[in-house]
């Protein structure tokens, strides 16, 4: 098993790491799996942090983007507050938009559904392994169930290669440099610019400098803007 998830680990890209996905989840009765990660916070239309491994029949994704499910979604509300594995049949339900979509989802393949939260800490991503097969709820679930250790593992690798995925895109598309990285850390770690400045052997000018430029690449009005924009896409892990 270890070698199975440092496989996972050292998997390049989406390419490499669905079919490994699909080794360990098929090898425990599930036909399906959806691995969706996202910073806890956000529930906005745009969903900028949401990040999905898809494992899953195509249709059902579409369907679920055009009825705007992630809005509502059992399973990510779920996952917001709560660690440990639950079966579909368990998962709590409230509204009829989520009842819709648990019954739509059972006709794509999420007819016995399997639900593993993983949380890497208090303030970071988060994110949830959805398992489904075709077999009846009374049959499916306790199979499903039966894999509930490896899930949870496999759930947390699964979260610690999304995170270090989205700090990399994060990085890339922002522009933001290892140095001014340390720099936002030094901030949120109660530095002032003067400190920061003797810490790095410059002049407080160009701390501000490097503030500037620090807010610009992040969209951040202010130096703590930006540590709360670092804060929400991971990028001190």
């Amino acid at each position: 098993m270890d070698d199975y998830f440092e496989r996972i680990q050292s998997a390049a890209d989406e390419v490499a790491l669905l079919p490994l996905i699909r080794e360990g989840t098929a090898a425990r009765h599930a036909e399906w799996f959806v691995f969706a990660s996202l910073h806890p916070v956000d529930q906005s239309v745009e969903r900028s942090t949401h990040r999905f491994l898809i494992g899953c029949r195509p249709e059902w994704c579409q369907l679920y983007n055009a009825n705007r499910w992630y809005l509502t979604d059992p399973c990510l509300n779920y996952a917001r507050s709560n660690t440990l594995p639950v079966q579909g049949s368990h998962l709590p339900l409230h509204t009829a938009g989520q009842r819709k979509m648990i019954e739509v989802a059972a006709d794509y393949g999420f007819r016995s559904a399997y639900i593993v939260p993983a949380h890497a800490s208090d303030k970071g991503r988060i994110g949830v392994l959805y398992l489904g097969s075709s077999e009846a709820v009374s049959i499916g679930e306790p199979k499903l169930r039966e894999g509930r250790a490896f899930f949870r593992l496999l759930a947390l690798e699964l979260l610690d290669w999304s995170c270090r995925s989205y700090r990399e895109e994060v990085l890339m598309d922002c522009g933001l440099t290892e140095r001014e990285l340390s720099i936002v850390a030094y901030v949120k770690d109660g530095f002032n610019a003067e400190q920061i400045a003797r810490e790095l052997s410059v002049s407080a000018t160009t701390v501000y400098r490097l503030f500037s430029h620090i807010n610009r690449k992040t969209g951040a009005a202010n130096i703590f803007a930006a540590v709360r924009f670092a804060e929400e896409n991971g990028l001190f892990a």
